[in-house]
């Protein structure tokens, strides 16, 4: 698979969304519209099993300590980073991120013991060095340098990194996107994950670099590209919404790339939190096994980014992954 995140410099969020919407006020009102009806609806059911990623090998066993010992478990977040953690139509705190947070203390046996508090980002580190919080699930991407001074989990959520294409250009079942691409404009923020990761995947494409993401859209739309190579959860929330003209899908299969676009989003804790983290890593299996983070997963993207082919369609069997790893 491929993973798409364009990486804001210094944050240390897994900004695939943040690049795409906190920096474009049109894109980041769209979102919060969308997030905002999703958090309404109970469930919204597009997505299959099939299509939510996994992240821990199902044969693994893995330990869980105690935490009878804990007295309180206060996850942190922000607001501005819908749909992951935003605030209601109600002021309330609400996205996957909040919702994978109710669920772990569910499944931790917990629930009395835990809360959920949002702050602005820059004062999310500080409140959990001050121990005013254990634990922070508002965005975070792996970094060698989170890891010299923090706990973290393992990866829950990943951006992958996807094409689409015209509904006209007849190219939605593909599933080889190098012979496809060959001599093909493709659309792609310049300077980006994406674009390093189009050059060194698809060299025979050629690149049609452009400023923002709102850009890449409209070179699609006017046919002055073939395609856009780009975060495929930013790309499922505009062909779902009216700014697309209902012109566009997916084109093949997801693309995740450790080297180019990190492991994924993780949860943040102190260093002295090993056991937390072992306990949440071990959560977080359970979940994935017995179906709430698809449950969870299904509510906030049901224009699936994982699908394979036009939105909402199921995956081909055992596609995912890059073929080469090279870099």
């Amino acid at each position: 698979m491929t993973v798409h995140t364009l990486l804001r410099s210094g944050s240390g969020r897994q900004s695939a969304l943040l690049d795409i919407m906190t920096h474009r006020p049109s894109l980041l009102i769209a979102g919060l519209a969308i997030a905002l009806a999703l958090a309404a609806t109970p469930y919204v059911r597009v997505a299959s099993a099939q299509d939510v990623p996994r992240f821990f090998d199902p044969n693994e066993r893995l330990a869980r300590p105690s935490l009878a010992g804990l007295p309180r478990l206060r996850f942190l977040t922000s607001l501005d980073f819908p749909p992951f953690n935003f605030a209601d139509a109600q002021g309330r705190v609400a996205g996957f991120n909040v919702d994978l947070a109710r669920a772990l203390c569910v499944e931790l046996d917990i629930v009395d013991k835990c809360e959920i508090q949002a702050m602005p980002w820059d004062e999310l580190d500080a409140t959990l060095e001050g121990k005013r919080g254990e634990a922070i699930i508002a965005g975070h991407r792996v970094t060698a340098e989170l890891r010299a001074t923090r706990e973290v989990s393992a990866p829950y959520f990943r951006f992958p990194a996807r094409f689409a294409a015209r509904r006209d250009a007849g190219a939605a079942d593909a599933d080889d996107m190098t012979p496809l691409t060959a001599g093909k404009k493709v659309a792609v923020v310049a300077q980006s994950a994406h674009a390093a990761m189009l050059a060194a995947w698809f060299p025979k494409a050629t690149a049609v670099p452009v400023d923002t993401i709102e850009d890449a859209h409209a070179a699609l739309l006017s046919g002055d590209a073939d395609f856009i190579f780009a975060d495929g959860v930013g790309l499922a929330f505009w062909l779902g919404s009216t700014a697309s003209q209902d012109c566009c899908d997916f084109v093949s299969g997801p693309f995740l790339s450790e080297h180019f676009l990190g492991r994924g989003m993780v949860i943040v804790m102190r260093q002295d939190s090993a056991s937390l983290a072992e306990a949440i890593d071990s959560a977080l299996k359970s979940l994935e096994e017995d179906g709430t983070y698809r449950e969870i997963f299904t509510r906030y993207f049901p224009l699936n980014p994982f699908s394979d082919g036009p939105v909402g369609s199921a995956p081909a069997e055992g596609k995912a992954e890059r073929p080469d790893e090279t870099g």
